[in-house]
């Protein structure tokens, strides 16, 4: 008799965002085509991807919770904006409640997606949180105190109250970057995985800390004009109109960016080299649009008055980042199964660093 073949086995699938591809059959050969369809399928997507990123642990969690009550608190206070009305700049503004949440609120998600794509550490993980967490929810805290009380949170040294207040928030402010800090340390020496969430932790991350210097930059500006005026002023600026608000956002929110396109990626019906290759394509541009926004604000040229160059500079950038995304979601629907490693993707199975 001839011995039956051993049954063919499917090794299990690995954990963790941006996972690469198994061989689980030929795409569909139809791709949704009628706008509900496609809403459906990308909807689908958006959902198994954020599902990619569930907390699996304590800290994990718990950077999720703190992220989440800073985007319902930016949430609440755009409702009462609405109700109270009042001015979007200024020095006393219900805009500084809800950009502040939001800012910090997407800040604590995507660090805490870095901690899922990282081993399991109670002692880094529990760092980081506390540090990261403790310090967006001190500093959004005190801004909004500051609202309700009608009064400036920046620059503002008018009572020794007020003055405890600021210089609370510029150690709120140095403990988030810290934890920032010791999350890159430990992604740098812990961090393995496809090469798309490799580069979104080591670019984002280091554009976040470009936005935190250009946050300490206005910093020192704003204290520089509060002590020649004698008031505290509604916007600081680089120059005559450059915007130094726009860069610090721009960079802080680049890791927000990419971590999606990371998701996504992962879901995606792309080759592993095709997905590597959208992110790169995506970083570059990410790099590119920092760099000329920022440029631009510390020549002190308004974004309405761009050069010729670097309008097209912005545009193209622009292009690579979005780019990526449509690559990602264009055949959603088409793998309703996380992505898996194949015996012969090698490429997936190499180990990264950052």
């Amino acid at each position: 008799m001839t011995p039956e073949p051993p049954p063919r086995t499917t090794p299990p699938a690995p954990r963790g965002p941006g996972a690469t591809p198994t061989g689980a059959g030929p795409l569909p050969s139809r791709l949704p085509r009628r706008p509900s369809e496609v809403a459906r399928a990308v909807t689908a997507q958006l959902r198994a991807a954020l599902a990619d990123a569930a907390p699996g642990s304590g800290y994990q969690r718990a950077l999720y919770l703190a992220g989440l009550v800073l985007l319902a608190s930016a949430v609440v206070h755009m409702g009462v904006w609405v109700v109270d009305g009042g001015a979007w700049e200024g020095a006393v503004s219900w805009r500084k409640p809800m950009t502040f949440g939001f800012s910090f609120g997407l800040l604590l998600l995507s660090c805490g997606w870095i901690q899922g794509a990282l081993p399991r550490s109670p002692a880094w993980g529990w760092s980081v949180t506390v540090l990261v967490a403790g310090g967006s929810l001190l500093e959004v805290g005190l801004i909004t105190v500051q609202r309700w009380r009608g009064v400036p949170s920046h620059f503002n040294d008018a009572t020794p109250l007020d003055a405890l207040v600021f210089t609370s928030m510029a150690a709120a402010i140095g403990t988030a970057l810290l934890g920032v800090v010791v999350l890159g340390v430990w992604a740098a020496l812990r961090l393995r995985g496809p090469a798309p969430v490799v580069v979104a932790v080591a670019l984002g991350l280091t554009v976040t800390m470009v936005g935190g210097a250009i946050g300490g930059d206005m910093i020192a500006r704003g204290l520089e004009l509060t002590e020649m005026h004698g008031t505290v002023p509604d916007v600081v600026v680089v120059g005559a109109a450059g915007s130094a608000k726009l860069a610090h956002a721009v960079s802080l929110h680049g890791l927000q960016v990419l971590a999606l396109l990371a998701l996504l990626l992962g879901r995606s019906g792309l080759t592993t080299r095709g997905r590597t290759r959208a992110m790169l394509v995506a970083a570059a541009g990410y790099t590119a649009l920092t760099a000329l926004v920022v440029a631009q604000a510390y020549a002190g040229r308004a974004l309405t008055d761009l050069p010729a160059a670097t309008a097209v500079g912005l545009v193209l950038a622009t292009t690579a980042v979005v780019v990526p995304f449509v690559l990602a979601v264009r055949d959603a629907g088409a793998r309703p199964e996380p992505l898996r490693l194949t015996a012969d993707d090698s490429e997936g199975t190499h180990a990264h660093r950052l």
